[in-house]
């Protein structure tokens, strides 16, 4: 049985048919990649899988429960995190306070002064786990939004693992990086399917292949194809649409 599914999902903008119809799974442990031209409706798609919009018609269901009605904390308290396209840390807090918001955030604390000790060594242990989970641990006392971007962008990774996602939805979390970041980038989601499914959102192709288990392809609001990345690769409506001949020469 699949962790998530997408059944369906139909979203509207007057007579723009924004996504078609589409449906997906991501299975445990899995890196489902989901690419496409501009304008193909990938934002849209993964805003309806979050709970920023509701669809029009279709279900998402996680781990067997339908979460097409809940609104995006609930989802995050079911288990589906997300990262967005635009990094979303406290950029005038330290590493550390931001961590440690995201830990109290998912804690059940209700945010009293009055807690005793050991919950608030608690909370500082967990957000030192955050950050040596995704090698921060060195930066913990710098200023966020002094960081380079790539750090930023991890951060932002970091902060959603705080709630501990059976399902973590990364958008273009390459973007804008360097090499040496986006590597960093590709090795870090390597080691998040151990504990979790990812769906990932990126045009940077070589990333794509070297990462993803299974690729769906979506132009026009639907999915055109999906498979393998070897069978993505070689598809000639995907390429046609898509990758083009010197995507293509990339190696996975």
């Amino acid at each position: 049985m699949s962790l998530f599914q997408v059944q369906g999902l139909v979203k509207r903008f007057g007579g723009l048919l924004a996504t078609d119809h589409v449906s997906l799974s991501v299975a445990h442990g899995e890196v489902h990649a989901l690419i496409g031209p501009n304008g193909a409706g990938k934002t849209t798609l993964v805003n309806q899988i979050s709970g920023l919009l509701a669809p029009d018609e279709g279900r998402v269901l996680l781990d067997g429960a339908d979460i097409t009605a809940l609104p995006m904390h609930r989802r995050v308290a079911q288990g589906l995190s997300r990262c967005f396209q635009v990094t979303r840390i406290f950029p005038k807090q330290s590493v550390r306070d931001n961590l440690l918001l995201a830990v109290q955030a998912h804690s059940g604390s209700s945010f009293r002064f009055l807690k005793p000790r050991s919950h608030e060594c608690g909370l500082y242990e967990a957000a030192n786990r955050l950050a040596e989970r995704v090698g921060l641990q060195g930066q913990l006392g710098e200023i966020a939004g002094a960081l380079p971007h790539g750090a930023q962008r991890t951060l932002d990774v970091a902060l959603a693992l705080a709630s501990g996602p059976k399902l973590l939805l990364l958008d273009e979390p390459m973007a804008g990086m360097g090499p040496d970041e986006s590597q960093h980038m590709v090795q870090l989601i390597e080691t998040l399917r151990q504990d979790m499914a990812v769906l990932l959102i990126e045009h940077d192709m070589e990333a794509v292949f070297r990462l993803a288990d299974r690729i769906s392809v979506l132009v026009y609001g639907r999915v055109l194809t999906a498979g393998t990345p070897d069978e993505i690769r070689n598809n000639p409506e995907v390429q046609a649409v898509y990758l083009g001949n010197e995507t293509l020469e990339t190696t996975p």
